[in-house]
């Protein structure tokens, strides 16, 4: 038997701190997503594919998007898709699983009760629905006792196992031996975002699409095959996000070049479909400093999207760059005063960086006066 294992799509989900371009890209992009995901069932002869929940990212989303999502499905006929609740789109939204009841095509089936789903002949799903967003107790403590003969036993969950947590905070409850135990073959997990082998035969399936910049695995889902009932799972992680999201560090020290430092760094390829999250940290002189903001000013365009936290680094003491501010006078009198408010000493951490931003800013204004 062979099947996709997919969750946490969160279909119109509202990306609030992009700008407008961006949020609109990563919400189609999350259809999208969910498209890849029947593609790769057609294409590698996998005739199911599970979702362990949260494919809405809100108990009402809007109907368009429903029914987007409904006809995404039914645009693969030879593929059953396995559609469970999550914690984000759980059964409390009565109005949601109504309408999916109703409308849903042919080849969708909805997992709503903790009850066997028989696949064929050959195959059984055991599905643990949350009932409402933190049920605050083990929903897959049933499959335990399941009755379902020598057919493959594949059970499908949404939540945090003990030793674990929660990618939402919530309690972890589910055991991490919960496959052994209910003698699954299979444990298809959704909730948190990256994909991870918790046991050989249990798998968190990741976001379908990225949507942090945690450094999680490159979303996208599993391809799963079991030979038969008893038989140890064959996992291969599939990329399908098209956006990359990537945390970029790097610390800076005066007397290195630190456009070159953080060009080491960003990503080479794809930057259209990049976005970027770069932090700074260390010492550099008011030149320097200078310098990187405007190549990451420079290089933002570059990516999808870019921004750039240069907070943590501090401005080292250079007599050449207060010069350049001004030699003398008042101006000069106001930068070395400005310098001082620099250190952390006898100051809160959020005053001196204050500080590191006005001088810099200072030393910005002189050079563009001296051009």
């Amino acid at each position: 038997m062979r099947f996709v294992h997919v969750a946490d799509i969160h279909l119109g989900k509202p990306f609030g701190n992009f700008d407008e371009d961006t949020r609109a890209a990563l919400k189609a992009a999350r259809l999208d997503a969910l498209h890849a995901a029947g593609a790769l069932a057609r294409d590698r002869d996998a005739g199911l594919v599970l979702i362990a929940g949260d494919t809405f990212d809100a108990e009402a989303p809007p109907s368009r998007l429903v029914k987007r999502a409904l006809d995404t499905m039914e645009g693969f006929p030879d593929v059953t898709w396995v559609w469970m609740p999550g914690n984000h789109d759980s059964l409390a939204a009565v109005d949601l699983w109504e309408r999916l009841e109703r409308d849903k095509p042919d080849n969708v089936i909805l997992a709503t009760r903790a009850e066997v789903i028989e696949i064929g002949t050959e195959a059984v799903i055991l599905p643990a629905p949350p009932s409402v967003r933190a049920p605050g107790f083990d929903l897959t403590e049933w499959m335990e006792t399941a009755q379902t003969g020598a057919r493959i036993r594949i059970g499908l969950a949404h939540g945090g196992v003990t030793d674990f947590g929660s990618e939402d905070g919530g309690l972890a409850t589910i055991p991490p031996d919960r496959a052994e135990r209910s003698k699954l073959d299979y444990l298809a997990l959704g909730d948190w975002h990256g994909q991870m082998r918790i046991t050989p035969r249990t798998w968190y399936a990741g976001a379908l699409e990225a949507d942090g910049f945690k450094g999680h695995v490159p979303a996208g889902a599993l391809l799963v095959e079991i030979k038969e009932h008893g038989a140890l799972p064959s996992v291969e992680q599939i990329p399908l996000g098209k956006y990359r999201w990537s945390r970029v560090e790097a610390v800076f020290f005066p007397g290195a070049d630190p456009v070159a430092v953080m060009d080491e760094q960003l990503p080479e390829k794809d930057r259209d479909c990049a976005l970027v999250r770069f932090v700074g940290s260390g010492r550099l002189g008011l030149s320097e400093l200078a310098a990187l903001q405007t190549a990451c000013e420079s290089v933002a365009d570059a990516f999808h999207y870019f921004e750039a936290n240069l907070r943590q680094v501090g401005v080292e003491q250079n007599i050449d760059d207060l010069n350049v501010i001004a030699e003398s006078g008042a101006l000069r009198v106001a930068a070395e005063s400005i310098f001082e408010a620099t250190s952390l000493e006898g100051r809160t951490e959020d005053d001196a960086r204050i500080a590191r931003m006005a001088l810099s800013h200072l030393f910005h204004l002189a050079q563009e006066v001296a051009k």
